[in-house]
Order: structure tokens, then C-alpha cells, then sequence
């Protein structure tokens, strides 16, 4: 059963993955209440953990103006990662 579910978590990211890379939009969990389980059959949740599995990335180079990259220095600031939670962010509210 473990192994079972650990398929259904990866056949899933992996799909989700490749919707996301093609710009399509991500479903919403079904509803747990409204699947139909047959006799004998039981209806399991799948955990996926997105940023985990994804492990291909993509450089991107950027231009910013000086003063703000001296900023940002100054503050630690990783450039990447603001830029992907923000990126982020706007993905969900779409």
C-alpha cells in the first residue's frame, strides 16, 4: 500500500509539473466527500509537495538597477528566491 501511494504522488507531481511548464491552470482538489469508492475500495489523500519534486530549473538572467542590487546586497537578499515566491504568489492568485 505504501508503494502504492508513493506512485500516485509522484505520477501526480509529475503530471501537475508538466501543466504548469505548459501555462495551464491546476484543477482543485477534488471534494474527499463526493468520490464514489466501490466495495472493498478505499479513497486515499495524496500529499505533493511541488517545490520538493521539482528538481529541473531554469537560469534566468535579469537587469536591475545599480542601487537596488546594492541594496540588496547590503540586506542578504537571495535573488532568486525573492523572485520565485514572488512569482509564486502571482501563480496562485491566478
Amino acid at each position: 500500500m505504501e508503494q502504492a501511494i508513493e506512485m500516485g504522488i509522484d505520477a501526480a507531481s509529475g503530471w501537475i509539473l508538466g501543466e504548469l511548464e505548459d501555462g495551464e491552470h491546476i484543477p482543485p482538489a477534488s471534494d474527499y466527500s463526493e468520490i464514489a469508492v466501490e466495495n472493498g475500495c478505499m479513497v486515499n489523500m495524496l500529499l505533493l509537495d511541488i517545490d520538493a519534486y521539482d528538481e529541473k530549473a531554469v537560469r534566468k538572467n535579469l537587469t536591475i538597477p545599480a542601487w537596488l542590487n546594492t541594496f540588496a546586497e547590503k540586506n542578504n537578499i537571495n535573488f532568486s528566491k525573492l523572485l520565485q515566491d514572488a512569482l509564486f504568489s502571482m501563480a496562485q492568485e491566478k
